[in-house]
């Protein structure tokens, strides 16, 4: 398979919705009823996540989300953020990629 085959992942949650979210001074706490683990994130990966409890959300969309989030450019450095961020949520076991 070839970079031209691998369409970008869609993400959805992998816990129950919704999910009990929390925002205190830019941070979001968020309650994983399936470990039992409790987490702390920041406001990016807290706003992925919200958007992602609206319903499957597929990368270029949660850019966007991000971009206009916080008010930047969709760019290569923000596309690494996002990455980032996507890559925690799924490792806390709250997403995972819908197909």
């Amino acid at each position: 398979m070839n970079g031209l085959d691998a369409a970008p992942p869609v993400w959805r949650l992998s816990v129950a919705s919704p999910l009990p979210l929390r925002v205190w001074d830019g941070e979001v706490v968020v309650y994983n009823s399936r470990s039992g683990d409790t987490h702390l994130l920041d406001v990016l990966t807290g706003e992925l996540l919200r958007a992602i409890t609206a319903g499957p959300a597929s990368v270029a969309v949660l850019r966007q989300t991000a971009a206009a989030f916080l008010e930047v450019a969709d760019d290569e450095q923000l596309g690494r953020h996002v990455g980032q961020a996507l890559a925690a949520l799924d490792e806390l076991g709250l997403i995972e990629p819908a197909c």
